[in-house]
């Protein structure tokens, strides 16, 4: 069949394109997940919290963390003499915070993963690095991670961590001690030594229950809302507040109710669908050469100049 070098250009062009929008169309939203009845989570209340830092103490121990200061000990003396993180790390997967500038009533409040009932890290992991378990946790695999740090893109609320100094690093968080201590039917370290009754661990369904009753028995102490009920479709973790301390106050963003996991999807569905274009061009310039390489063979020619 005889074919010029324009509609054959042109045959491909509308075959990459159909080939792109055919992709496209799958590329929709799916409906938001639901949290599970058997998933475990956590009640931080933060009207119990004295700031203690037991349970960072705890979570060290128990993940076998390194100690971080602020003071350059390590340096000086070769070790570090006094624990004191100023921020989540891949040496620090729980930390107390105290929020309250001036003489606003000071709050002390427990940042960690949040085991998201629809994890936007989980979605935006391209490789399935990160998933929610079957208890409620989300889990990491360092085996299947490729350091994209998607996932530290992905999660408004800034907790993956990556191992900037190491040679093969990975991504740390809390793990809920999904492994080390709810497997053998433990709660996690940092719940079990709480002196407080700050931190609470349990199903989320009763959880929720818990957070409820403490409102109801005490609306002049709590604020009547448990933050992670619904914020980005639901946490395995949830917040209890003073009355007059809103949530944002404490670093807890005040998000919309839809997972965020909709968004990196959605994100990640665009980006990936726009590798079909490349793929649909090297395709058309690899029939392209193959045609002419044809044409050169028919017409008995060795080399010579190619007719574009």
């Amino acid at each position: 069949m005889d074919i010029s070098r324009r509609k054959f250009l042109k045959i491909g062009a509308a075959a990459g394109g159909s080939a792109a929008c055919a992709v496209a169309a799958k590329a929709e939203a799916r409906n938001a997940r639901q949290p599970e009845p058997q998933w475990y989570g956590m009640l931080n209340d933060s009207t119990r919290c004295i700031g203690c830092k037991a349970c960072m103490v705890a979570c060290k121990k128990e993940n076998k963390l390194e100690a971080e200061s602020t003071l350059g000990e390590k340096e000086a003396l070769g070790e570090q003499l006094y624990d004191a993180p100023r921020a989540l790390s891949e040496h620090t997967y729980t930390l107390i915070k105290m929020h309250g500038e001036g003489e606003q009533e000071k709050t002390f409040v427990k940042a960690q993963c949040m085991h998201c009932v629809d994890p936007a890290c989980a979605s935006a992991c391209i490789v399935g690095a990160l998933k929610k378990e079957d208890n409620g946790a989300v889990k990491y695999d360092a085996g299947m991670c490729m350091g994209c740090r998607y996932c530290m893109v992905a999660c408004p609320y800034s907790v993956p961590q990556f191992e900037w100094h190491r040679a093969i690093p990975s991504i740390r968080k809390c793990t809920l001690c999904s492994e080390t201590r709810l497997e053998k039917g433990k709660p996690t370290a940092c719940a079990g030594v709480c002196p407080a009754g700050a931190i609470t661990f349990g199903r989320r369904s009763e959880l929720i229950k818990i957070a409820r009753a403490r409102i109801d028995a005490a609306p002049e102490i709590y604020l009547d809302h448990i933050y992670g009920e619904q914020e980005v479709g639901g946490t395995g973790v949830l917040y209890l507040t003073k009355k007059y301390v809103a949530f944002a106050g404490l670093g807890l963003g005040d998000f919309d109710y839809k997972p965020v996991s909709g968004l990196t999807e959605s994100i990640q569905h665009r980006i990936f669908q726009y590798f079909i274009p490349p793929i649909a061009v090297y395709s058309i310039l690899g029939g392209i050469m193959a045609y002419n390489q044809r044409r050169k063979h028919n017409a008995g020619i060795e080399g010579g100049d190619d007719e574009y």
